[in-house]
This record gives C-alpha cells, structure tokens and sequence, in this order.
C-alpha cells in the first residue's frame, strides 16, 4: 500500500527570481533547491523552519496559481488510488528531468495536485 508523506503548496509566478528574491528578503526564506530550465529558473524550494513552499514559473495562462505537492512512496500505485478515488488525471506518472517520477490529478473541486517520488 502507497504511503504518503511531505506534503508542500506551490504557488506559480511570473519570475521565480523575483518571487524568491521577494519571499527570502521579506520573511527570511532560504532556497534549499532550484531547478533550471533553458537558461532561467524554473522551480525553487523555499524553506522556512519547519515549513517551506514551492515556487514555480507559469506557463502558460492557464496555469493554476497553487498546486499541492505530495511526496509518495509509490508514484504508480499512488496514481491507481487517485483514480479510484475520482481525480482527474492530468499527468500519468512519468519521469522527470530533475530525477523525480511524478504524476498530476485534480481533485473534486479542481485543485491541481501533483505526486511525487525521489529517486
């Protein structure tokens, strides 16, 4: 059985930069991990004890303004549960560039949530 554990928001932003710069200067965030796409900052972790979030560039328009992430033992068998469960599926599990598997559903109400699971 799939067991689930960290669990963090991600809000997405037009420059992850800025955001950061912002986020780190104003309430004393600390980067603990970016993620670079094609020469610019695409993901970063912000941690502040005991907490932290995610900050992640928007694509598209259409991209929410939050997501949940949740760290699972079992990327696949968390996906089966979340389908049983009703979600949508956006992403089947997949890996990742940055040496993660994830996958993505909506829940009932529509909030993105991605899974995920380190390598």
């Amino acid at each position: 059985m799939v067991t689930f554990g960290e669990a963090f928001p991600i809000i997405s932003v037009a420059d992850v930069d800025r955001a950061v710069d912002f986020y780190c200067s104003t309430f004393g965030f600390e980067v603990t991990y970016t993620f670079d796409d094609a020469g610019t900052t695409a993901f970063a972790f912000l941690r502040l004890d005991p907490l932290g979030i995610g900050v992640a560039a928007r694509k598209t328009v259409d991209d929410p303004d939050f997501a949940l992430w949740i760290y699972a033992d079992n990327v696949d068998e968390a996906a089966e549960r979340l389908r049983a469960a009703g979600a949508a599926e956006v992403l089947a599990p997949t890996d990742q560039p940055w040496g993660e598997r994830m996958c993505s559903f909506r829940d009932a109400d529509g909030h993105l949530v991605h899974v995920g699971m380190r390598s």
